[in-house]
């Protein structure tokens, strides 16, 4: 397999630095600086990584550069690592990602320098590709991304049949000449300063004899497209009856405008009224009419051409609604430290055009969320999170619903999943898993989960408390350790109160306690104690407990529970040869 990405380094310690970028990036090969290789390297679909000074990459580079479109991506990185440049291919190759994401790893900075990204737009070139609309007319790209900047907004016109949402600074307008942007599969002439995008999403419908030849196939398709003023560049496929999906022509011409090709049993066509029945056809083959019946079922859309008849074939033409695919990410964004933040979280959210989640948690990670649609709710409007963030994928948006600590740990990874199952509704969904407050308080306080534990949340908003009662006596008599979540709030403060009474029926008072307050975050505190010495003024609704076994003990300023490797192990063996 080719690399997709190729290192160069000068020194050992760019070497050095390349090695570890094998951990981030597949299909990566390292070489010493090597004209010769840059040459032979020099791809446009390949991204080339330079562990040196700008100055050395500029003079290396300068006589292999040519055009926009055929140039690979080209980054720079300096030798200890801190800064991540990307010089060439920023939007199309996805430099500038691969930049950000390198620099997430190394913990560095990434200089951005393109005029989108410096002006927190977003890159409309990519947006394009990423919708997968064919440019026809790409000289007015710059031009057009130039305004954008420029201005910071952009008159959009689309056909009805383009469910997509626009992007941020985008404003649709209702009539086609006021437009800087049209989104159509019509002809249009030649428009001087309209960015034209074509989408795919016409369907051929076809009846033919067997006789039929390829050439005569193609000229009639495009007389049909011509005639009816329809873009060539729009097709998306073929949609005809089964027993002539296999004929070479039709393979052939499908395979060479890299066209799909679909195919109805007679039942299933069927099931749809043609617009222009033929009695000699439905004689032949047993429908109304192939083209029409065929293309209404491939398109589920609207008929723009009904049957045209030439010698030997029809051909109809549908439209389909054209829409992209959202994704909703479910992001654990940790106890609230950007620092603590995952390295595929921190990607996530710099990809997703949307933002949705609790307003604290928001503002705590706001920095990375320029450029972004944000909408943050209160704590106990988590269903109105949920259908928000889910709305705003269905409509063919990348969107990051962001929980605290793990989204799959009283977070919101359940809920999201429980309202798609109850709307019997399919989306693409990822969950990120983050950081619980468990893996953060136990890690500010020393190793209190070293062997088996149990969790439990002190809120009754949703779980009824005579259920969290019974749990709670049930853990505090299994000599293990226990998290507590949720122990108090403003309104909550008996919850607290009975649960302390539990755990002192069952365990003994010096059990050792840990009382950890905003973990992470500049208000944190922690307080080491032991069940009988316990003060409910260090608990509020920010505070995690853990509350140790009988193998748990404190060292100095770490809570540690013993694994059970003295029992397995001499203390010789534990002893430090000092």
């Amino acid at each position: 397999m080719e690399a997709k990405y190729v290192v160069f380094y000068l020194s050992e310690r760019g070497k050095s630095l390349a090695e570890k970028l094998k951990a981030l990036l597949k299909e990566i090969k390292i070489f010493r600086l090597d004209t010769e290789l840059i040459s032979r390297n020099w791809q446009k679909d390949k991204i080339l990584i330079f562990i040196c000074a700008c100055g050395i990459v500029v003079r290396k580079i300068a006589s292999f550069i040519r055009e926009k479109e055929e140039d690979p991506g080209v980054l720079v990185i300096n030798e200890t690592g801190n800064y991540v440049i990307p010089i060439l291919g920023g939007h199309r190759v996805k430099a500038n990602e691969i930049a950000q994401k390198i620099a997430d790893f190394f913990s560095a900075q990434a200089i951005i320098t393109t005029a989108s990204d410096s002006l927190s737009l977003i890159p409309l070139d990519l947006w394009i590709k990423e919708k997968g609309f064919l440019i026809k007319n790409p000289h007015l790209l710059p031009g057009i991304m130039a305004l954008f900047n420029q201005k910071g907004t952009l008159k959009l016109y689309k056909e009805k049949a383009i469910k997509i949402p626009l992007f941020k600074g985008a404003y649709e307008v209702e009539k086609i000449e006021e437009a800087e942007i049209v989104i159509t599969n019509r002809r249009i002439g030649k428009p001087k300063k309209q960015l034209i995008l074509i989408p795919k999403n016409l369907w051929l419908g076809i009846g033919f004899h067997e006789n039929i030849k390829e050439t005569y196939l193609e000229e009639a398709i495009k007389k049909v497209l011509e005639e009816s003023e329809l873009e060539e560049g729009a097709l998306k496929g073929i949609a005809t009856l089964d027993k002539k999906a296999t004929h070479p022509v039709l393979l052939s011409f499908c395979a060479s405008k890299n066209l799909k090709l679909v195919s109805f049993s007679k039942e299933e066509l069927e099931k749809v009224k043609a617009l222009t029945p033929s009695k000699r056809v439905c004689e032949a083959v047993g429908v109304e009419s192939v083209s029409e019946q065929a293309v209404l079922l491939a398109s589920k859309g609207t008929l723009l051409v009904p049957k045209r008849i030439f010698p030997d074939l029809t051909i109809a033409v549908a439209e389909e609604d054209y829409q992209v695919k959202g994704k909703l990410y479910v992001v654990g964004t940790g106890p609230g430290d950007i620092n603590y933040l995952t390295l595929k979280a921190l990607q996530v959210l710099r990809e997703v055009e949307v933002i949705v989640g609790y307003r604290t948690y928001i503002k705590l990670l706001e920095p990375l969320f320029y450029n972004k649609e944000v909408y943050s709710f209160s704590m106990t409007e988590e269903i109105e999170r949920a259908k928000k963030a889910i709305a705003e994928a269905l409509i063919g948006k990348k969107v990051a619903l962001i929980s605290g600590g793990d989204p799959g740990i009283y977070g919101m990874a359940g809920l999201v999943l429980e309202i798609l199952a109850f709307n019997k509704v399919s989306i693409d969904v990822e969950v990120i898993p983050g950081i619980s407050a468990l893996n953060a308080c136990s890690a500010l306080i020393g190793a209190p989960l070293m062997n088996d534990f149990a969790v439990i949340s002190l809120s009754d908003r949703l779980t009824p408390w005579n259920e969290i009662e019974k749990r709670l006596e049930l853990f505090a008599q299994l000599d293990i350790p226990l998290v507590v979540y949720n122990p108090k709030s403003q309104k909550r403060v008996n919850q607290f109160l009975r649960a302390w009474e539990i755990l002192k029926s069952f365990r003994s008072p010096d059990t050792v306690v840990a009382v950890v307050v905003s973990a992470t975050r500049e208000s944190q505190k922690i307080y080491l104690t032991t069940l009988k010495e316990l003060k409910e003024d260090w608990i509020d609704m920010h505070s995690t407990l853990i509350v140790g076994s009988s193998q748990s003990f404190f060292f100095g300023k770490w809570f540690i529970t013993s694994r059970g490797y003295k029992k397995k192990y001499s203390e010789n063996e534990f002893l430090l040869n000092l």
